[in-house]
């Protein structure tokens, strides 16, 4: 009777002591996931910091128009860590000369974020603006969203962002940021 007792309370201390969480019940569906699926179908804050460059060997120069050019990037977002960038864009050039700053472009674009494990993260654009403060530098600002059909994780996300970044044209680099909201499955 006395080990039976000692036993009791060591079970008592362990159980007690674990990490894991005890949630109660689901109500309707008579399990405890349902609680934890709820956690992931809400919008989270979704920020990217990313060096980029145009790949000149993409570029397709007009005439005709729209130019088209492929933009490659490195960085950190969230949700994904170590992330590459890879961006398939169109681009409209300003159309009369002279073309002294200021002037502006616009563009549309697919991006395809890929995550330090391979996941696939898609988001498109239609409505930037590269604003030529100099003959050497374009601010490009623009409202993206992602979309269904990425990988792992990002399959079916959802959510928007603003992009935001400063392109150095004699140096092909540019410091873009992204910041915004995303929902996705975990």
């Amino acid at each position: 009777m006395k080990y039976v007792y000692i036993l009791s309370l060591v079970f008592l201390f362990f159980t007690g002591c674990t990490k894991e969480e005890i949630l109660p019940l689901s109500l309707d569906t008579g399990d405890d996931i349902s609680l934890k699926n709820a956690k992931t179908k809400h919008y989270v804050p979704f920020k990217a910091a990313f060096d980029v460059s145009i790949d000149l060997a993409s570029v397709k120069l007009p005439p005709p128009l729209p130019k088209e050019q492929n933009v490659i990037g490195n960085g950190n977002a969230t949700h994904l860590g170590k992330t590459e960038m890879f961006v398939e864009q169109k681009w409209w050039p300003p159309h009369a000369p002279p073309l002294i700053p200021p002037y502006t472009g616009t563009g549309i674009g697919e991006i395809t974020f890929t995550a330090a494990n391979g996941d696939i993260l898609l988001a498109d654009y239609n409505n930037a603006t590269g604003f030529h403060k100099t003959n050497n530098l374009v601010i490009l600002k623009f409202t993206g969203h992602f979309k269904d059909g990425g990988s792992g994780r990002f399959a079916n996300a959802q959510g928007s962002f603003e992009y935001y970044g400063e392109y150095i044209i004699d140096l092909n680099k540019a410091k873009a940021t992204l910041s915004g909201k995303i929902k996705y499955s975990k």
